[in-house]
């Protein structure tokens, strides 16, 4: 029995280490290339400025300015480009510990050392990521108030921005790569979003939370007696709850990236990040090769006794004038209820979905070491 007692020590004792690195630990985040002035703010809300070679873990938030952008390098060896006038958290990225993974190396990984869960909330503004070979255990997410885009391998961008009437406007660009796009409102489920290809969706945001202060008792009019003392107060007229506002569409549209765009996410690339020259410069040749930008003309004004303007004449050599574009494809979802969780429509059950794909990842990382204790494998 001793023997046996020692034999399964010797097992444990050497499983030990493999089973510790398996384990999801707190992943890194290293601020490469800063332009201007940005802020990063620690869970505690303590703000200090955002400077290159700063490391920090999930939990903290960036915000650039109207005239700044930053560089965020994560240790699983994607690269995010904080764009002007943004505010955005990194809510989870937890990641198996690996020897590859090495400080101020991680742009040089070819592809994800480790497994990883990565959710970056984009709260306004937008970003632009290069994301290299995830592991098939892993799990890349970045996640707005009205929808949240799922990330393979690829160069992409996410935008969100809100207007006063209460939608909020998603929109997700694949360049390279694979992308896919959840809107929270619409049971319409997931949109691949193919290579070149942009979507945005425009929503009902969530609400914001409602003041909790009660408002002060209304002063009884000018010339009205107090009621005597001992009294009960007169109840107050109850009056009718306001009609609930009617829920607005969802409204999805999907285009091909124009050379403007993609050449303005070359330009970002090449300006405002250290990843290598050649990925800017294979973007640069896709934008080369997309269509120009459609320019949209307003409307004509009718006359001025309200007959429609006349059509626009021909060439003067007789021939028609050539047709504009097509537009792009627009769908109008089915909307589906609204959340009204902490965090936007839908987020509770994103943040169920993020901790359940963490979970499985955990397991998944353990049985693969308790298969292999060498480590090569999974």
């Amino acid at each position: 029995m001793r023997i046996s007692l020692k034999s399964a020590a010797l097992i444990l004792i050497a499983l030990f280490p493999a089973l510790a690195s398996a384990a999801l630990q707190n992943g890194k985040v290293e601020v490469g290339l800063v332009k201007g002035t940005s802020t990063l703010i620690d869970p505690q809300t303590i703000k200090k400025p955002l400077a290159s070679g700063l490391v920090f873990q999930e939990g903290y938030t960036v915000e650039t300015n109207l005239e700044s952008t930053a560089e965020l390098i994560l240790s699983n060896g994607s690269t995010l480009i904080v764009s002007p006038n943004t505010l955005l958290e990194v809510r989870t990225f937890k990641q198996v510990a690996s020897s590859l993974i090495i400080e101020g190396s991680y742009q040089k990984l070819d592809k994800e050392p480790s497994p990883s869960v990565t959710e970056i909330e984009v709260k306004r503004g937008k970003v632009l990521g290069e994301v290299r070979k995830l592991n098939p255990m892993s799990s890349y997410t970045i996640k707005t108030p009205v929808g949240v885009a799922r990330i393979r391998g690829t160069i992409y961008e996410v935008g969100y921005e809100e207007d006063k009437k209460g939608m909020g406007t998603l929109s997700v660009s694949c360049v390279r790569g694979s992308v896919e796009a959840t809107v929270f409102a619409s049971s319409s489920g997931p949109i691949s979003v193919a290579p070149g290809t942009q979507v945005t969706a425009v929503a009902p945001a969530p609400p914001k939370p409602a003041a909790e202060e009660k408002p002060a008792a209304a002063a009884a009019p000018a010339g009205t007696a107090a009621a005597p003392a001992g009294t009960a107060a007169a109840p107050a007229a109850a009056e009718p709850a306001p009609p609930a506002p009617p829920v607005a569409p969802v409204t999805i549209t999907s285009a091909a990236m124009d050379s403007k765009m993609l050449s303005s996410i070359s330009q970002t690339l090449a300006s405002s990040t250290s990843l290598p020259p050649a990925i800017a410069q294979e973007v640069k040749a896709q934008a080369a090769a997309a269509p120009p930008p459609v320019e949209v003309k307003p409307a004509a004004a009718p006359a001025a006794d309200g007959t429609a303007a006349p059509a626009a004449a021909p060439a003067a050599d007789g021939t028609a004038k050539p047709a504009e574009s097509a537009p792009a494809s627009t769908t109008t979802a089915p909307s589906a209820p609204m959340s009204t969780s902490t965090g936007g429509g839908g987020g509770s059950a994103i943040d169920q979905l993020v901790q359940k794909i963490t979970d499985t990842v955990q397991q998944n990382v353990e049985k693969a070491v308790q298969t292999n204790p060498s480590g090569t494998g999974g």
